[in-house]
C-alpha cells in the first residue's frame, strides 16, 4: 500500500505541511472558479432557483468515493488508513442547524468566506471574523456545553460497514445517485426559478454529460476491482510480527479503522482488563475472521507475545501482528506510573517518545499529563583535522 502518504511516512511533517498548503490553495482556487466567492450564487441554493453549490460538492463526494474504490481495489491505497470521524448525533444536529442559519444569513459558509475574503470581498471577510469570533466565544463557554458536545455518540459510521456491501460496491452507488439528482436538481431550478419569475440558470448539457461519463467509468472500475483475488497467507506458516506497545496504542486511538484487536487471553482476564478498542476473542463470532475487512491489521494480545496464529482467526486475510509483552507490557508502559527521565540532555527523538508516551498514560489513566520538558541541549562536537575553508565571493 502506498497511499495516504502521510501516514505511510512516505514524507515528513514538513513535507506534508507544504502539500497541505498547496492543496488548500487549489481547493480554494476551484471553490472561486465554481462561483463560490459570490454570496447571491450560494443563497440560491436555500431558494431553489440555482443549485450549483449541490452538484459541484456532490460531483467531488462522488468522484472521491469512487477514485478511493478504484485505488483500494488495486491495493495502492489503504483505506484503513484515513481518518472517519466519529459520529456524535446531537452535537452535529444542532451544529448542521447553526451552520444552516449562518450560511443563509451570512450568504458564506466558512470555506466559501474565506475565498471570498482572499477575493477581497468585505462580506466574506466580515463572515470569516464572525466565525474566528465564535470560535473564540465557544472555546470560553464550552464548560456549558460539554454534555451536548459529546451526546448521542455513536462510534465511526461509514456506508459499507453498515450495509455489509464492499466499499466498490458503495462508491458506485453514490455515483448512481449523484447522477439522479443532478437531473432532480436541475428540474427544482426550473420549477423554483418559474415560481421566482426568474430565468433558470444554463445547463451545459456536453460538459455535463462528459463528467457523467467519466464518472460511470469510474463506477464501473470500482466494481471491475472486487474480481481481484486478495492474496491470502497461509494460515500455517504465519508468524506474527511484534509491535510494541507505544506505537499501537497510538495507532488504535488515532486511527481506529486500521487496526483490528483481538484479545487472546483467557476470556476472564480479557473481560476485567483489556487495551482500549480490543475484543475478546471468546466474544467473536463464527467466521468473523474471515469476513473483517482485509485492509485492516489483526493485532493479537495475549500473556505475552502470540507466537501463532489462533485457529479462530487462521481465515483472517490480511496482515496480522503480535503485541510484543503481551497485555503485561501494555500495563507496564502506559498504566503505571511514568517514570521522571526527562532531562536537559534527552534527544529529541527520546523526548518526543516520552511525551507521546506521557500522553498516551494522561488519556487512559486520567492523570495529569507530564509538564512541558526542557529543550534538549545541543552539545557541540569539537572539530578535528584541518579547519574547513570559508566561503569567498558575493
Amino acid at each position: 500500500m502506498m497511499l495516504p502518504l502521510y501516514p505511510n511516512e512516505v514524507f515528513g511533517r514538513a513535507t506534508g505541511m507544504v502539500v497541505g498548503t498547496l492543496t488548500g490553495i487549489a481547493f480554494g482556487f476551484v471553490l472561486e472558479r465554481s462561483g463560490f466567492g459570490r454570496a447571491p450564487i450560494l443563497a440560491a441554493q436555500f431558494y431553489g432557483t440555482n443549485m450549483r453549490v449541490f452538484k459541484v460538492m456532490f460531483s467531488a463526494i462522488a468522484t472521491a468515493a469512487a477514485g478511493m474504490a478504484v485505488l483500494a481495489g488495486l491495493g495502492l491505497l489503504d483505506l484503513g488508513l484515513l481518518t472517519f470521524p466519529e459520529t456524535y448525533w446531537w452535537p452535529q444536529l444542532v451544529g448542521g442547524l447553526l451552520l444552516g442559519v449562518g450560511f443563509i444569513g451570512a450568504g458564506y459558509c466558512p470555506g466559501t468566506a474565506c475565498v471570498a475574503a482572499a477575493s477581497g470581498d468585505v462580506g466574506g471577510m466580515l463572515t470569516y471574523l464572525g466565525v474566528m469570533l465564535g470560535s473564540l466565544v465557544f472555546g470560553f463557554t464550552y464548560p456549558v456545553f460539554a454534555d451536548l458536545y459529546v451526546a448521542g455518540k455513536a462510534g465511526v459510521l461509514r456506508l459499507d460497514t453498515l450495509l455489509g456491501l464492499p466499499y466498490g460496491v458503495v462508491a458506485a452507488a453514490v455515483v448512481a445517485m449523484a447522477v439522479g439528482c443532478f437531473f432532480g436538481a436541475e428540474a427544482l431550478e426550473r420549477w423554483f426559478a418559474k415560481r421566482a419569475h426568474q430565468e433558470a440558470p444554463d445547463t451545459l448539457k456536453r460538459p455535463r454529460n462528459r463528467s457523467f461519463v467519466a464518472l460511470a467509468a469510474l463506477a464501473l472500475a470500482a466494481v471491475a476491482t472486487l474480481a481481484i483475488p486478495q492474496s491470502v497467507q497461509s494460515a500455517v506458516v504465519r508468524t506474527p510480527a511484534p509491535v510494541k506497545v507505544v506505537p499501537l496504542v497510538d495507532a488504535a486511538l488515532r486511527l481506529p479503522e486500521s487496526v483490528w484487536l483481538v484479545d487472546v487471553r483467557d476470556a476472564k482476564l480479557c473481560k476485567e482488563k483489556t487495551l482500549p478498542r480490543a475484543v475478546c476473542l471468546a466474544d467473536l463470532p463464527k467466521g468473523a475472521a474471515a469476513a473483517a475487512p482485509s485492509h485492516k491489521r489483526l493485532v493479537l494480545i495475549g500473556t505475552d507475545t502470540v507466537k501463532e496464529v489462533p485457529a479462530a482467526l487462521a481465515d483472517f486475510p490480511g496482515e496480522v501482528a503480535s503485541l510484543q509483552g503481551g497485555y503485561p507490557a501494555f500495563a507496564a508502559e502506559l498504566l503505571a506510573d511514568l517514570p521522571a527521565e526527562v532531562t536537559q540532555t534527552m534527544t529529541p527523538a527520546r523526548l518526543a517518545e516520552y511525551r507521546l508516551r506521557g500522553a498516551l498514560h494522561a488519556r487512559l489513566t486520567g492523570a495529569a499529563a507530564p509538564v512541558a520538558a526542557p529543550a534538549p541541549v545541543v552539545v557541540p562536537v569539537a572539530p578535528t583535522g584541518a579547519p574547513a575553508k570559508k566561503g569567498g565571493g558575493c
